[in-house]
C-alpha cells in the first residue's frame, strides 16, 4: 500500500508538470517537410495521458485479497495509469485512389494494485495502429482499409473495442482490432461498412480475467447501414457475427456463434434531443449444454439543452442488458460483445459498480444528469446512477435476494485547456443496496480521481 501512494504521487508530480506545460506552444501532428518528396504528407502527432484515483471501499467494506487474492488484504485503494503512443501518418496520391497509412505503438502502466482487482504493478508495450487505406478507388465513393485499426461503429454501443489493452484499464485507449478489412462506402445520405475482424484472444469483460482468462481466437463480421433522414435525424442498423474456436476457454463456457441485430435512431427537435438503439442476439452460447442464446440490451435516451447563459443540460437514461432466466432452456445473458466507452455512462455505466463490479450483461441501469459550463469550455455535470440487477438468482457472484444493487452519486468537472491539454476530475459516493450488501458489505463507497490529457 505504502509502494501504491508513493507511485501515486509521483504521478500526481508528474501530472502537474504537463498541467504547467500547457503554456508552451506546441501543435498537433506536426507535418516532416523533409519527406515531401517521398510522401505527400507525412506527420507525427501523439498523446499522454495520466489518471491518478484514491478509492475508499470500493468493494463495501470487503478488502482487496478477496477480489484478488494475489492483492494486498486492505479496503482502500490508492493508485495511478500511464498511457502514451504516437503515430507516424503518411498520404500519397497512387492514381488509381489516395493511399495512407498509420503506424502508432503504445505504452500502458499500472502503477501500484487498482480498485478493478485486475492489475498490481504491470505495464505493456504494445502497437495500437498498423494499416493501409485505400480511398475513392478508381474515382468510386468507397473506401477500403486492411490491417490493424480501429472499428468504431455508430454510438459504440455493439462495436467500438477490440482488443485487451494488457494493463492500465482505466486509460483504456488502446482499442485497435489486431487485424481487420473494413470496406466503407460514402453515397451522400446513405453511409455503409462492411468489415472482418480478428479479435484473437479477446477479454469481453474484467470477468474474463477470473475466470479462465479471454475467449479464444475470436472474430467478429458486420455490416452497418446509416441513414440521414435529415441534418437532425438519422437512423442506422447492422448485423454482427461473432465467432469463437473454442466455446469451452478454460472450462469456462463461452459463446461459440453469437449474431446480433442492431437498430438505432437519433432525433432533435430544437434543444430536445433522443436517442435510442436496441440489439437482439442469437446462436450458441457453449453454457450449459451449448443452450441457444435470446438476449436483449437497449438503451433510451432523452437530454434538453437550455439555449441560455452557461449552457445548462439535463438528461434521462436507461439502459438495460438482458440476463439469463433460469427457468427457460435458453440463455438469456446477454454477451457485451465489443462496446467502448464513448463518454460518461456510455457504456461504462458508473465510475465504480460499471467500472468494477457489474460487466454490460444482466443489469438495468436508470441515469438522471444534469450539467452546465460556468466558463468556456469547462463543463461540470452531476450524475446519478440506480443498479439494478435483471436476474437476481444469475448474478455474475451467484444467487441473492435482491435485484437492488447500488446507488452512485458522480461529479465530474472537464477542462480542455487550450489545444493540447485536458484535465477531467470526478468525485464519487456509492451506496450499496441489498444485493451488494449480500455479495460484499454494508460501507459506503468514496472515490476521487484526475485524469490529464496531453496530445500533441
Amino acid at each position: 500500500m505504502k509502494r501504491s501512494l508513493l507511485r501515486g504521487l509521483s504521478t500526481l508530480l508528474l501530472a502537474a508538470t504537463f498541467f504547467i506545460s500547457a503554456s508552451t506552444p506546441l501543435y498537433a501532428d506536426v507535418e516532416i517537410q523533409e519527406l515531401s518528396k517521398v510522401f505527400d504528407k507525412f506527420t507525427v502527432g501523439g498523446e499522454v495521458n495520466i489518471f491518478y484515483r484514491y478509492d475508499s471501499n470500493p468493494w463495501f467494506g470487503t478488502d482487496m485479497s478477496n477480489i484478488n487474492p494475489g492483492f494486498d488484504s486492505d479496503t482502500d485503494s490508492s493508485y495511478g495509469e500511464t498511457f502514451s503512443r504516437v503515430r507516424f501518418t503518411a498520404t500519397k496520391d497512387i492514381g488509381w485512389a489516395g493511399l495512407s497509412g498509420q503506424f502508432a505503438p503504445y505504452f500502458a502502466e499500472t502503477i501500484g494494485q487498482d480498485f478493478y482487482g485486475v492489475y498490481d504493478n504491470d505495464e505493456k508495450i504494445g502497437i495500437d495502429q498498423a494499416w493501409l487505406k485505400f480511398s475513392k478507388i478508381a474515382g468510386t465513393n468507397l473506401d477500403l482499409t486492411l490491417g490493424r485499426q480501429d472499428i468504431k461503429l455508430e454510438k459504440w454501443f455493439v462495436v467500438g473495442d477490440g482488443e485487451d489493452q494488457g494493463a492500465a484499464n482505466w486509460l483504456y485507449f488502446h482499442s485497435s482490432f489486431p487485424f481487420a478489412v473494413r470496406l466503407d462506402g460514402d453515397f451522400g445520405a446513405v453511409k455503409g461498412s462492411l468489415f472482418y475482424a480478428d479479435a484473437g484472444d479477446y477479454v469481453k469483460d474484467w470477468t474474463d480475467l477470473f475466470a479462465g482468462g479471454p475467449e479464444e481466437g475470436v472474430t467478429l463480421t458486420g455490416l452497418n447501414l446509416h441513414w440521414d433522414i435529415s441534418e437532425k435525424m438519422f437512423i442506422y442498423s447492422g448485423v454482427f457475427n461473432k465467432n469463437e474456436d473454442s466455446a469451452t476457454n478454460g472450462g469456462v463456457g463461452n459463446e461459440d456463434d453469437t449474431t446480433a441485430f442492431d437498430i438505432g435512431v437519433d432525433i432533435t427537435f430544437a434543444g430536445l434531443q433522443l436517442e435510442g438503439e436496441y440489439v437482439h442476439e442469437i446462436g450458441d452460447t457453449g453454457i450449459s449444454g451449448n443452450a441457444d442464446r435470446d438476449a436483449d440490451a437497449f438503451f433510451a435516451s432523452a437530454t434538453y439543452r437550455f439555449d441560455t447563459a452557461m449552457a445548462p443540460y439535463v438528461r434521462g437514461m436507461y439502459v438495460s442488458f438482458s440476463g439469463d432466466d433460469p427457468t427457460t432452456t435458453d440463455n438469456e445473458e446477454y454477451d457485451p460483445m465489443f462496446f467502448d466507452f464513448q463518454s460518461w455512462n456510455h457504456w461504462i455505466i458508473g465510475e465504480l459498480v460499471g467500472e468494477a463490479q457489474l460487466p454490460n450483461q444482466n443489469k438495468n441501469d436508470f441515469i438522471l444528469e444534469a450539467g452546465f459550463s460556468p466558463m468556456e469550455p469547462m463543463t461540470i455535470s452531476l450524475m446519478y446512477i440506480k443498479h439494478t440487477l435483471e436476474e437476481k438468482n444469475t448474478s455474475v457472484y451467484g444467487p441473492v435476494s435482491s435485484d437492488d444493487w447500488a446507488n452512485e452519486w458522480n461529479l465530474f468537472v472537464d477542462w480542455p485547456i487550450g489545444d493540447h491539454l485536458f484535465a477531467s476530475t470526478c468525485l464519487g459516493v456509492v451506496s450499496p443496496d441489498d444485493a451488494a450488501k449480500e455479495v460484499f458489505g454494508n460501507d459506503d463507497a468514496f472515490f476521487a480521481q484526475l485524469f490529464l490529457n496531453f496530445s500533441f
